[in-house]
Parts: structure tokens; C-alpha cells; sequence
């Protein structure tokens, strides 16, 4: 699908431009008419604007920060970085993980979740990887599964290149981690289209426990096990890649949430949830008002 999508945007990049320069090189000579001004008006901005989201935006990576209190009495704040959708494959490679590796570490993180989606084709993918292994964090750095880890068959190579980076992978599984004086119940789902199991992820946990789920796909909001987590981290959407202002996402979402639930902060039957629109894309190379993010959430415990 990639390969169509490049085509359509070379083709439309190279047609235009080639017309926009013929008739400005050519303008001499030619009675002006308001029609052809306007054509030529529309050409050229969708031209800058095709150029710009799969060239410029889709590189221009920001570090998201947020905040959040999951207790009226804080004692303690942890530092949470979180990715998603990395995507590995056609449009980014080793170099640009590297970047997002190293802006990642500039933030200090205590923790790093990533939610996966970490490659994008096949599981050739997982070669691009290696820039993960120096993500570093106090207390670890952990990860789930993706779609699209099942759609290429490349679920069990991803899981074992993150191992084999020192990153531990949730699969239905949960941690508990001791942060200062507090209990933090760390866990994390496989991917609910395909293997991903819920009611064992969070299986014995009790009210008392302060949960962390993490998940890429955030209609595991929708599964009424989910009350049982205080914070879901989440990606899956991308954020819709091309949103116009007031509008938000221009293509359908991928959830059977809606498009209300594109991107940033929810709540849902109490609990919160984050859905980040990740660094990576997949479909097409462009993104357009919603760069890359890298998100920081301060979590005041």
C-alpha cells in the first residue's frame, strides 16, 4: 500500500511542479486571466502542502509534555515517557529512531513505555531496531505488541529483537515496581486484535493497587476490565496523520472508540486515559498539523 501512496505524491509533486514552472516561464506573451491565476494559486498551495506534510512534518519531531495527579496526597512524581508507532520499514529507518532514541534520553526519563507498532511491512523491519538499545530509565523500559506486529507476521521477531535490546515486553502480563514509598502496578496487553487477554493482564489486582496499563490500541477502554487500571497509555491512532484545524482528523480512525478519542487525554469510566500520536506513520509517508511526539507525563503519585 506504501508503494501506491508514494506514487500518488511523487506524481502529484513532479505533474504540478512541472506545470506551475512551464506556465510561470512561459507567462510572457499571455493575456492574464483571473482563471488561470486562481488554478494557479490552488496548484501551488496544495504543492507546498503535499511537500510539507511528507517531507518537513513528518520529520519535525516535539516533545509533548503533560501531567497528571492519580493521588490527593503526592508524594512522589514519576517521570514517564512514553512512544508509540515507531514503524519501522519504508519512510523511516535506524537514522531516524536514533533521533527520537536520543531526544527521548534528553528528558531524563524515570520510566519508558513504548506501545507498539514497531515495525510496519514485514519482519525484515525489526533490523532498524538497534537504535532502542540505549533507551535507559531507572525503572526500566518496557513495551507491548501492535497491530501490525500480527498483520506481517513479525510478532515473535519483534518480541525477541526487544529482548534481545534489554526491553522487557508485557505480553498479558503485569509488574509490580516500588517507586519511592509507593506500589505501582505496571501492566500490559498484547495487542486485542489478535492476542491480547485482558482479564489475565490484570488478573488479582485489587482496588487498593495503583494500576498503569499499557496497550496500543485504546478500545481496550471498552473491555470493562479496563476500570481496574488508574492510568492507560495508548497509541494506535496516530492522531488521524492529516488534521485541519477545528476539524481534527481528516481519515477515519482505526478504533472502535471514534474519532473523538484521536489524541491526548480522556476519561473513561474513571479511569485516564493518554493516546499519543506516535512518531512514525504507516499508509502513507505524510503527516499535517500533528507532528511526531515524543510524550513526558510528570505523574504525581
Amino acid at each position: 500500500m506504501w508503494i501506491v501512496f508514494d506514487f500518488i505524491i511523487y506524481s502529484f509533486l513532479l505533474s504540478v511542479g512541472f506545470f506551475v514552472l512551464h506556465v510561470w516561464f512561459h507567462r510572457k506573451g499571455h493575456p492574464r486571466k483571473i482563471g488561470m491565476s486562481f488554478l494557479l494559486f490552488v496548484l501551488v498551495v496544495g504543492w507546498l502542502t503535499v511537500f510539507y506534510g511528507s517531507f518537513i512534518e513528518s520529520h519535525r519531531l516535539v516533545i509533548n509534555h503533560q501531567s497528571i495527579e492519580l493521588s490527593s496526597e503526592r508524594s512522589q512524581t514519576l517521570r514517564v515517557a512514553l512512544l508509540s508507532d515507531i514503524h519501522m520499514g519504508p519512510y523511516k529507518k535506524s537514522a531516524w529512531l536514533k533521533q527520537v532514541v536520543s531526544q527521548v534520553m534528553e528528558q531524563q526519563p524515570d520510566i519508558i513505555f513504548l506501545a507498539g507498532d514497531f515495525v510496519t511491512s514485514s519482519s525484515d523491519d525489526v533490523k532498524w531496531l538497534d537504535p532502542l538499545k540505549e533507551l535507559k530509565a531507572p525503572y526500566g523500559v518496557y513495551a507491548v505488541t501492535g497491530n501490525h506486529e500480527y498483520h506481517v507476521q513479525a510478532a515473535l521477531a519483534t518480541i525477541d529483537k526487544l529482548k534481545s535490546l534489554g526491553i522487557r515486553v508485557l505480553e498479558n502480563e503485569q509488574k509490580k515496581i516500588l517507586i519511592g514509598d509507593k506500589m505501582i502496578t505496571l501492566a500490559g496487553v498484547s495487542d486485542i486484535w489478535f492476542e491480547g487477554d485482558l482479564k489475565k493482564t490484570l488478573a488479582n489486582v485489587t482496588d487498593s493497587e495503583t494500576v498503569f496499563l499499557l496497550a496500543h490500541n485504546p478500545d481496550v477502554m471498552m473491555d470493562p476490565e479496563s476500570q481496574k487500571a488508574d492510568l492507560v497509555l495508548a497509541g494506535h491512532t496516530h492522531g488521524g496523520e492529516i488534521r485541519l484545524p477545528w476539524i481534527g482528523p481528516v481519515p477515519p480512525l482505526p478504533t472502535k472508540l471514534g474519532r473523538a478519542y484521536d489524541k491526548g487525554w480522556f476519561v473513561f469510566n474513571q479511569s485516564r486515559l493518554f493516546i499519543t500520536s506516535g512518531v512514525g506513520e504507516s499508509g502513507t509517508r505524510a503527516r499535517l498539523f500533528n507532528p511526531p511526539e515524543i510524550v513526558v507525563i510528570e505523574v504525581a503519585l
